[in-house]
């Protein structure tokens, strides 16, 4: 089968279940956490993540965070798409998101807080990948800053800042922290 192929039938299975059609529903006029949805639906938070997941892997919602919360929307490109376009192979449908990496958050990831810090080197990347999402590119921020942001989400922010730098999602010159844009060669402190 197709990688097209695929993608299309990911967004039949994706809304073939009523509890899928409901989170849709409600995130369609606003982007809303998972706590938030979990209450309007008075289910179960690791159920509405399930579905939410469901969701992302067909590339229908889309995820932005927002201090400690991660807020779901709903993806209206991919929505909007007719369902003769979407049968006839004439829609071009948004790439979905890697199962991977939602397993990975989904795991480590829990009502806005991270759980642990994964020992796997693969895992780990991945949330620091999304902690970067934390920090604006072209912004400057203390090394406090950064700690408090951090330490909203684990207790351990000495050891989050240090893999962020480490891994070169964050820059750090004479205590003052900048978000690293993707393929800079040699990160230079940005003008204010």
């Amino acid at each position: 089968m197709s990688a097209d192929l695929n993608a299309r039938a990911a967004v039949f299975r994706a809304l073939s279940h009523p509890a899928r059609l409901t989170l849709l529903r409600l995130i369609w006029s606003e982007p809303l956490s998972g706590e938030t949805l979990a209450r309007l639906m008075n289910l179960a938070p690791a159920t509405v993540s399930h579905h939410l997941a469901g969701l992302a892997e067909a590339g229908l919602t889309t995820v932005r965070q927002e201090g400690h919360h991660r807020l779901h929307g709903a993806n209206r490109a991919a929505l909007d798409v007719t369902l003769a376009a979407l049968i006839r192979g004439e829609a071009n449908m948004p790439a979905p998101e890697d199962p991977y990496r939602a397993r990975v958050l989904r795991a480590f990831l829990k009502d806005g807080r991270l759980t642990r810090i994964p020992a796997q080197r693969k895992k780990r990347d991945v949330i620091l990948h999304e902690l970067a999402n934390l920090f604006e590119p072209g912004r400057t921020y203390t090394e406090r800053e950064v700690s408090d942001a951090l330490a909203g989400l684990h207790p351990d922010f000495f050891t989050l800042r240090r893999e962020l730098v480490g891994l070169g999602l964050l820059a750090r010159e004479k205590g003052v922290y900048w978000r690293v844009k993707a393929g800079e060669a040699v990160p230079t402190l940005p003008s204010s």
